[in-house]
């Protein structure tokens, strides 16, 4: 789960909307959702309850988010809409930032439990708004397909580097170089501060962008942890990326219903399916080009 709020100095009232979104959908909604001043987003299961200031809600302002939420797809729809109190989101938010432990070698934890990390590999974060705490599924899938696919002075890509714990990960396997790009503004700088967090300072370039026009530098591997539809339509460019190095694709993001589209996509596009994890209703693939 991602979670995030803001402090605020006065009391004030929130109105929170618990929005029907299908979560392949999440990162359309979130580039509506920016211009609409939210105050906090915390992600379920194929819901997204948004936090507003009640100062800057308004009817006027429902219905304009509402038209232009069904624009991008019908099914969305408000299921829940209260008030409530302001609360000491902060700390809120520290007491549930989850510990995780994606297996015996890597943990992720905030920094303010950096010492309950008992694993050989720590990677710690400070999460902002919806990026990523590392707990779901998607991320350690990824975690697992990539400690063995990691190769010592290997260059990595990092697509939709979210709060950047892939790239952080990479470059303690051993990378010489990660390319991090994220469409989101507060992703980019997000990852910028954990990299120092962890103290990497050099290696890792990080860049706002959407893929669409982002031009993948060759890569010996690839981690993109994106919805489907993000995938399929990026899989050629990952082809042209790896294609010198026969590098490692890893991919996540990717529902069980849609796993057969991300296959057959990769397949068509001179990959070959080599490794596949599963967690609840997430996969994660890794690819080979055919040879």
């Amino acid at each position: 789960m991602y979670c995030w709020y803001e402090v605020f100095v006065e009391k004030k009232k929130y109105i929170n909307l618990t929005l029907s979104v299908p979560e392949e959908l999440y990162d359309l909604v979130y580039g509506v959702l920016i211009d609409f001043q939210t105050v906090g987003i915390e992600e379920k299961f194929d819901e997204l309850i948004v936090s507003f200031s009640n100062e800057n809600w308004n009817d006027e302002a429902e219905n304009e988010l509402m038209n232009q939420l069904m624009s991008l797809n019908s099914q969305i729809r408000i299921t829940k809409k209260e008030i409530i109190e302001e609360k000491n989101w902060n700390e809120v938010f520290e007491k549930n930032s989850p510990l995780v432990i994606v297996n015996e070698r890597i943990g992720i934890a905030p920094e303010w439990k950096q010492n309950e990390l008992n694993t050989k590999i720590k990677i710690l974060i400070n999460p902002k708004m919806s990026f990523g705490t590392g707990d779901h599924a998607t991320t350690r899938l990824m975690c697992r397909l990539m400690e063995n696919s990691v190769k010592p002075n290997s260059a990595w890509i990092d697509a939709g580097c979210g709060s950047g714990i892939l790239a952080i990960l990479a470059m303690k396997f051993g990378a010489i170089s990660v390319f991090a790009f994220d469409y989101d503004l507060w992703s980019v700088e997000n990852t910028i501060e954990n990299l120092l967090l962890n103290n990497i300072q050099n290696g890792v370039e990080v860049v706002q962008g959407k893929i669409e026009n982002i031009e993948l530098p060759p890569a010996d591997g690839i981690a993109a942890n994106m919805f489907t539809n993000l995938l399929v339509a990026s899989m050629h460019k990952f082809y042209i990326s790896l294609k010198d190095s026969n590098g490692d694709l890893i991919l996540s993001g990717i529902l069980k219903y849609d796993e057969e589209i991300i296959i057959n996509s990769a397949i068509e596009n001179g990959f070959k399916l080599v490794r596949e994890l599963s967690e609840d209703e997430w996969v994660g693939l890794q690819f080979k080009i055919e040879k």
